[in-house]
């Protein structure tokens, strides 16, 4: 049998004892002398004896001393005389052949015959020759034998398919031209320890004929002769794919770990029964505990009473596979009150839900903002009285409750004359004087509101007109005595509007309306004293009608137009940009406030109109300002509620830009908190106007609070702060943490933030200090004509 096939022991073993001619397995033991490892059924028959009573003695005491000489031989036959268990002699025919296994060195088969059965010995041997050459060509592995000198001798048919080459290719090369020039000296060194009859295991990477490059287990076995090295079987096997797995599967857990262990937020695994199984260090430092505090442990009890019921429902999401994020509150270990956004997702897998991991956000910081500034938007900062937002869910419950009342709308006359003659603080304290004043004597059937600025509103529940005309009068009366503010007499008067629910209207809106058309009127007839609605009706819409045809007429006269005022950056006091503020005047009835005429315009619909041409006319200002001074300037320009939702808004304004050639991200849209109340529709198209590269700014934030809990969704560039709350800057410290959270908010949400109506020193060093971004306001100029503005600009000394 040649010595380039092997056996498998086990198989041998089986193979042996299957066959009908007597045979035995031996091996040469550690002290090198031969003992039986097996013996087939003819054998225990022909010798009258139990293979147990064999195993492990040595063959010669078996045979004569011809055989134990001819032993050690590679493929002997012989002729010898048997010794039987009961001490009978018989003359045998011996065939010795030399069989090498992967595991085992050094095995001989023995097969025992008589001489009239030669032949059937040749073929049994012939058979056994087929099987050895059968495992060796057809094992998955590629197998192969190398002769002393390093070249291929045997390679089986793995081999030719895994390297490429042919057969003939292979067995004239070298061992070395298929491995890898990396792989070379190692490989070198296993085959020496081989020649040395050690078996050696190792991986290396084999390159194939078109360089292609597999990675491979190595076993390498010695092919003894006579007790002497003739060549190396090897065992390669294929584990490019398993190694590949492996580095996959190395790389997805590095990239796992690293977003694990050194995300900001808390990462967290749980277990199916809501037990903490594993979790990152921002975990331990967001609850105070450490992992070995928590491991093993329940989530629940550390949740906030109220939202455990709601947080144990969501989690119960999670574990029917679903990827969910709710909001929730925890106790640390301090018993903090912690609030967190929560995502959670399930761990699936073979499509069963094994765990959950969870990342928890701390939203502490933006939940207390919200807080604040959901408490301080329905009350006024400066005076303590519930402010318009707090008056408009009190007028809606009362149009619900089906009762009768009038609204009184107060301004209080000329007090710009009082800021202008004395400062805001003087104002801002006449202003809490005439809120305790009217407080202290109205009525239980009356609620008083601070309305914005110098005016207030004041509900009235009576059927009787004869007794609100009685109140009306008793609250204007209330003004016919001076105030003493700081040491100061002041005396001052107001105007009032009055309109009815239901003779007027019985929704907000309208009421409203009327009772400031009804204020307007009696500040345009002379002032210090009260208008209802119903007495002067015709004459206030004839009015009206009067000033919306005025104002139809005031685009192709050139009445209107935009003055500028300058956006200074803070940091390094450079001018950001300007806002542009619309103007009316009238030969006839004089400059008119826009808070007068905007209302008009949009009632009307002549906002749209108007609208377009502020924007075409501010595009064009700033297409006009190419000089190397105002060419980066950012242009605002205020967009209406009823503007923005308009079909045509989005085309006009890509149209514009388009003849005018102006950098669209130059253009900033300034709207206001309320246009949050059709959340959907503010979305999408806020996104068209991202798209064209256009900014967006929420105008006069801080003055309302619905838009808080869409502001994150929003894709806004600046918050505007109310310039109500600036020019309280270092005289009432609600309205410095109004601005303070604002700036905050605005931060944590990647926003710029705009103060205006800054005035004093004080106003500014207290933003920069707050770290706002940009300020507007007189402090720095004043609203200017266009070219009033490119010579201030020129002068502007940063």
């Amino acid at each position: 049998m040649s010595s380039n096939y092997k056996l498998n022991q086990a198989g041998l073993v089986e193979f042996i004892h299957k066959l009908p001619t007597p045979a035995i397995l031996v091996s040469k033991n550690f002290e090198n002398s031969f003992e039986i490892l097996s013996l087939n059924t003819a054998f225990e028959k022909s010798f009258k004896c139990l293979e147990r009573e064999l195993l492990g003695e040595n063959p010669v005491d078996l045979f004569d001393a011809c055989f134990e000489n001819r032993l050690n031989e590679g493929f002997v036959d012989i002729e010898c005389m048997a010794k039987l268990k009961d001490g009978e002699e018989v003359p045998t025919y011996v065939k010795i052949s030399k069989i090498d296994t992967e595991s085992e060195e050094g095995l001989k088969l023995i097969l025992v015959q008589d001489a009239s059965r030669e032949y059937e010995l040749e073929r049994e041997l012939e058979r056994l020759h087929t099987q050895s050459e059968s495992i060796f060509e057809h094992r998955p592995d590629f197998n192969y034998t190398i002769n002393r000198e390093g070249y291929m001798t045997s390679v089986n048919l793995v081999g030719e398919k895994l390297l490429k080459y042919s057969k003939s290719e292979m067995l004239r090369m070298h061992y070395t031209e298929f491995i890898h020039e990396a792989d070379i000296y190692t490989t070198q060194q296993k085959f020496k320890k081989v020649l040395e009859s050690k078996v050696v295991q190792f991986e290396i990477k084999l390159c194939t004929k078109y360089g292609e490059k597999i990675i491979v287990y190595i076993t390498a076995i010695p092919i003894l002769d006579g007790g002497e090295v003739v060549g190396v079987y090897g065992n390669a096997r294929d584990i490019t794919k398993d190694r590949e797995i492996e580095n996959q599967l190395q790389e997805s857990e590095q990239r796992y770990r690293s977003l694990f262990e050194n995300n900001v937020d808390a990462v967290v695994t749980f277990d199916l029964d809501g037990n903490f199984a594993f979790m990152n260090s921002a975990t331990e430092k967001l609850m105070g505990y450490s992992s070995e505090e928590l491991l093993g442990r329940p989530f629940l009890p550390h949740i906030v009473s109220e939202y455990k019921e709601f947080t144990l429902n969501e989690f119960s999401k999670a574990l029917k596979g679903k990827a969910i994020q709710y909001e929730t509150a925890m106790y640390n270990k301090k018993k903090e009150i912690v609030d967190l956004h929560i995502t959670v997702i399930p761990i699936i897998l073979d499509s069963q839900v094994v765990g959950i991991h969870c990342i928890g956000k701390d939203i502490t910081m933006q939940k207390n903002i919200e807080k604040r500034l959901s408490d301080m938007a329905y009350r006024d900062y400066l005076t303590g009285l519930p402010n318009q937002y707090a008056f408009q869910g009190h007028v809606e419950a009362l149009v619900k409750g089906d009762r009768s009342f009038a609204i009184l709308m107060i301004d209080l006359d000329r007090f710009k004359s009082v800021n202008d003659s004395w400062g805001h603080e003087v104002g801002d304290q006449l202003l809490k004087a005439v809120s305790e004043r009217l407080l202290k004597y109205i009525p239980h059937n009356a609620d008083l509101f601070r309305y914005g600025g110098d005016e207030y509103i004041i509900s009235f529940e009576s059927k009787s007109k004869g007794e609100i005309h009685h109140f009306v009068t008793m609250i204007q009366n209330l003004f016919k005595n001076s105030f003493i503010v700081n040491g100061i007499e002041i005396s001052i008067s107001s105007s009032i509007g009055v309109s009815l629910c239901p003779e007027d209207g019985s929704d907000i809106d309208t009421l409203l309306k009327k009772s400031d058309n009804a204020l307007y009127f009696s500040k345009r007839h002379g002032r210090n004293h009260f208008t209802l609605y119903q007495d002067v009706a015709d004459e206030i819409d004839n009015q009206l009608l009067k000033t919306e045809l005025l104002l139809k007429n005031a685009l192709q006269k050139e009445e209107l137009f935009l003055a500028y005022q300058p956006q200074i950056d803070i940091s390094d006091y450079s001018v950001y940009g300007v806002e542009a503020l619309l103007r009316w005047e009238n030969e006839e009835i004089g400059l008119v406030p826009p808070s007068h005429f905007i209302p008009i315009a949009e009632d009307s619909g002549l906002i749209i109109e108007i609208g377009k041409w502020v924007i075409e006319t501010a595009c064009r200002q700033l297409a006009d300002w190419k000089d190397l001074r105002v060419r980066d300037v950012k242009m605002s320009v205020n967009v209406s509620t009823y503007q923005f939702y308009h079909i045509d808004f989005i085309p006009h304004l890509q149209e514009t830009i388009r003849t005018t050639g102006i950098d669209p991200s130059q253009l900033v849209l300034e709207i206001t908190e309320s246009i949050a109340s059709n959340a959907g529709t503010v979305i999408d198209q806020l996104k068209k106007l991202k798209e064209m590269k256009v900014k967006v700014s929420i105008d006069d934030f801080g003055t309302g609070y619905s838009s808080l809990k869409y502001l994150k969704d929003f894709p806004i560039d600046h918050l505007k702060i109310d310039k109500s709350f600036v020019q309280e800057i270092g005289e009432d410290e609600k309205s410095e943490d109004i601005v303070s959270s604002i700036i905050t908010l605005a931060r944590n949400l990647g926003f710029q933030t705009i103060a205006e109506g800054a005035e004093t020193e004080q106003h500014i060093q207290f933003l920069k200090n707050q770290k706002c971004d940009l300020v507007q306001g007189y402090y720095f100029s004043k609203p200017l004509y266009s070219k009033t503005f490119k010579c201030w600009l020129s002068n502007w000394n940063i």
